[in-house]
C-alpha cells in the first residue's frame, strides 16, 4: 500500500499542512540527519585534527587483510609518529573549522540525548471526519485508489502508488491553486480517474469545503521531557566535559592572541 500526502494532511505520526507535495507520506525524522566528525584532515605526512581537540601526524600506511572471506584494504596508523598540537595557536580558518566542528557535535549530542528523553503524545483523530473517505476510484468493480477528505491517497499496491505518484508531481503546478481539503480531494480524484481510466465512487462520509473548513485546526503533540533521566545519563556527563573543554579552548585562544598582539 502507498500513501500519498496532499495539501492539508495530518495522520497519527506527523502532519504535512500548506505543503503541496505529491510525495509519500512518513513519519518526520528530526534526528535523522547525523553530524559528523568536523575535524580537517590535512593528508598523509601532514597534521590533521583528532576528535579530542588535538592535532596528530598522520602517519598512515595500507594492508590488505581477509575478512569474513572478503579481502578488504584497510589503514592503519602508526601511533608512534602521534604529535600534539595546541588547537588555541593554529591559524584562523583552521581554528573556526575546529570549533565549528565541536559546536555541531555537542548539538548531535544534546538533540540525541534530548529524543531519548522525550515522549510524543498524539490526539486520536480515527473518528475525525476529515480522515473520513471522500472518494474511491473503481476499475471494473475493484478499488484501485481511495482518497480521504484532505485529499490524501492511499493505493491498494506500490505500483500503482508509484504511477499515480508520478502523475500528481506533474501537475503540481494546478495543485497548489486548489485549497486542502475537499477541494483538493476532488481534484486528486478526477486526475486519477482520467489517468487509470477508472469512475469516482463518491463516499458517504465525503464532506463539502465549508463543512472542512469549519473545522478547528488539528492540535499537535503533547511533549513530555524526563529533563531528570537526561540528568542522568552519562551521556549528559561528556556533554558538559565537551562543553568544559570548548570553553577552555576558547579561553586559551584569547590568551594566545593576546600575546601575539603584545
Amino acid at each position: 500500500m502507498t500513501t500519498i500526502a496532499s495539501t492539508s494532511y495530518y495522520n497519527a505520526a506527523t502532519r504535512h499542512a500548506g505543503s503541496n507535495g505529491a510525495g509519500l507520506a512518513k513519519a518526520d525524522d528530526p534526528y535523522g540527519d547525523a553530524v559528523g566528525d568536523q575535524a580537517s584532515a590535512r593528508g598523509a605526512g601532514k597534521e590533521s585534527a583528532t576528535a579530542d581537540g588535538a592535532q596528530a601526524d598522520g602517519g598512515a600506511s595500507t594492508v590488505t587483510i581477509n575478512f569474513m572471506g572478503k579481502v578488504v584494504n584497510a589503514i592503519v596508523l602508526d601511533r608512534s609518529n602521534l604529535k600534539a598540537i595546541n588547537v588555541a595557536e593554529l591559524p584562523e580558518d583552521e581554528y573556526q573549522q575546529f570549533m565549528e566542528g565541536a559546536r555541531r557535535r555537542m548539538e548531535a549530542n544534546k538533540s540525541y540525548l534530548e529524543s531519548q528523553y522525550t515522549e510524543r503524545s498524539f490526539p486520536d483523530y480515527s473518528n475525525d471526519p476529515r480522515m473520513k473517505t471522500y472518494a474511491t476510484i473503481t476499475i471494473a468493480g475493484r478499488v484501485v485508489a481511495t482518497i480521504d477528505n484532505q485529499g490524501v491517497v492511499q493505493t491498494a499496491s506500490d505500483s500503482m502508488g508509484d504511477r499515480i505518484t508520478k502523475m500528481l508531481m506533474a501537475g503540481l503546478t494546478d495543485e497548489a491553486n486548489i485549497p486542502g481539503g475537499p477541494a483538493n480531494a476532488q481534484y486528486r480524484a478526477e486526475k486519477i480517474a482520467e489517468l487509470l481510466g477508472g469512475r469516482i465512487v463518491k463516499a458517504s462520509t465525503a464532506m463539502t469545503q465549508r463543512q472542512y473548513n469549519a473545522m478547528p485546526p488539528f492540535e499537535g503533540p503533547t511533549i513530555t521531557i524526563d529533563y531528570e533521566g537526561m540528568k542522568n545519563d552519562p551521556l549528559s556527563a561528556q556533554i558538559d566535559r565537551m562543553a568544559e573543554n570548548y570553553a577552555e579552548t576558547e579561553k586559551k585562544r584569547a590568551e594566545y592572541l593576546a600575546r601575539q598582539q603584545a
